[in-house]
């Protein structure tokens, strides 16, 4: 058994534990015929914005397996293909969690069938999860240099730091190939255009990903998009680290935190039709895909 998935089965638990305790007085103070009535008068066009920031978050996620196909194995894989694996095996990681297991899982299933071994499929699950996290780092960037409230004016020089990081790591990876290795794993990094493209699109799905929860808080209580960028990524970034399938209650009570208490009912009805937007749904729809593809699987290869 893989030494990742027994520490997530160690540390989920103990996270779930310590965010049941945390919340505790907060779900308790929560006024849950207040959840009801905000939940019912979420209006159908923010939730259609929702959907709509969902689909563009999962296109742009779709569009880090192409490139990352791309960039492992020119001409085997066809973009279709790659763009499949990818959104599919997103939508089962940002639902069921550990996202190296499920989503290395799924992509295994759909690029076998182009013949890739294990070896250029690791290749390319690490290469999208880079892109990824670019798009963590090109979101940061930008919103401390837009210097959100919560920064207390130490935003810019913050986001100044990390754009002077991102400009070196680009003339870095300017001529030759570059690679980095730690113990057994040997990563190799794109080319600088590739990494810059992949900041492009990491920071596209990172922003749309952002607004499908953004459109559907509460207006009034809202703060700016801006300073709810910076709280955002960390709530993921926080659900990642504890290995909660989905990040599920890491993500919401870092969330909760930073809103008023008399504004909670209407954030946590925001945040569960966030859920039904952002994960259940494109869940829903990539099982019933994958189903589908793996029912064509033995037709295929009797062709």
């Amino acid at each position: 058994m893989p030494k990742r998935l027994k520490l997530s089965w160690f540390t989920a638990p103990v996270a779930l534990v310590l965010v049941a305790w945390m919340l505790g007085d907060s779900l308790l103070a929560i006024d849950w015929l207040g959840v009801a009535r905000a939940w019912s008068s979420l209006p159908a066009g923010r939730i259609s914005v929702s959907l709509a920031a969902s689909l563009v978050s999962f296109c742009m996620l779709a569009m880090l397996d192409v490139i990352a196909s791309r960039l492992t194995v020119p001409q085997r894989v066809s973009a279709k293909l790659a763009a499949f694996a990818g959104a599919v095996s997103h939508a089962f990681s940002n639902t069921l969690g550990f996202p190296a297991v499920t989503g290395g899982v799924v992509r295994y299933r759909i690029y076998a069938t182009a013949g890739l071994g294990k070896g250029d499929i690791a290749r390319i699950v690490a290469l999208s999860g880079f892109g990824v996290a670019m798009g963590f780092t090109v979101v940061t960037m930008l919103a401390m240099l837009w210097e959100p409230t919560l920064a207390h004016g130490w935003g810019r020089p913050l986001g100044a730091g990390i754009l002077l990081l991102l400009l070196a790591f680009l003339a870095w990876l300017r001529g030759t190939p570059r690679s980095l290795r730690i113990v057994r794993w040997k990563l190799d990094f794109p080319d600088a255009t590739a990494a810059a493209t992949q900041m492009v699109v990491g920071g596209i799905e990172m922003i749309a990903a952002v607004g499908a929860l953004y459109v559907l808080l509460p207006v009034g209580t809202a703060p700016p998009f801006i300073d709810f960028l910076p709280i955002y990524v960390g709530a993921v970034v926080a659900g990642l680290i504890s290995h909660v399938p989905g990040g599920l209650g890491i993500f919401e009570v870092i969330v909760l935190a930073t809103f008023p208490p008399h504004a909670r009912a209407g954030v946590l009805a925001a945040m569960l039709c966030y859920r039904l937007t952002y994960s259940l749904v494109p869940f829903a729809l990539a099982a019933a895909a994958l189903g589908a593809f793996e029912a064509r699987r033995p037709h295929k290869a009797a062709t």
